[in-house]
């Protein structure tokens, strides 16, 4: 798998959630930003099928949420995201991830 990263041009993508406020919003900002079909179904399991088999490969994918007021909901969502990225990066070796996630709150 990692010819097949070096076979064709790496596209950047840099998903930032810190603005979100509901769940929609970050999986608006994935299917803009990975340049998927409207059909993006904004859930994890549609986001595995896009990370798996709908998303152009090879890419390099930056994860940012660092909220001025996090809520507990987005907190939970974004975990759930960065797990799903997590585990197709890991089972597919098609993408880079990097992730800035500050889910602690304010000091």
């Amino acid at each position: 798998m990692q010819q097949r990263l070096l076979a064709q041009p790496m596209k950047q993508r840099w998903l930032d959630f810190s603005a979100c406020q509901h769940p929609l919003e970050a999986h608006q900002i994935i299917r803009e930003k990975l340049e998927l079909p409207s059909a993006y179904g904004c859930n994890l399991d549609a986001l595995w099928d896009a990370l798996t088999g709908l998303m152009y490969v090879p890419a390099e994918i930056t994860i940012v949420f660092r909220p001025k007021q996090p809520s507990e909901t987005m907190r939970t969502c974004i975990e759930a995201i960065v797990a799903v990225f997590l585990e197709a990066r890991d089972q597919y070796d098609e993408f880079i991830l990097h992730a800035a996630i500050e889910t602690g709150g304010t000091p």
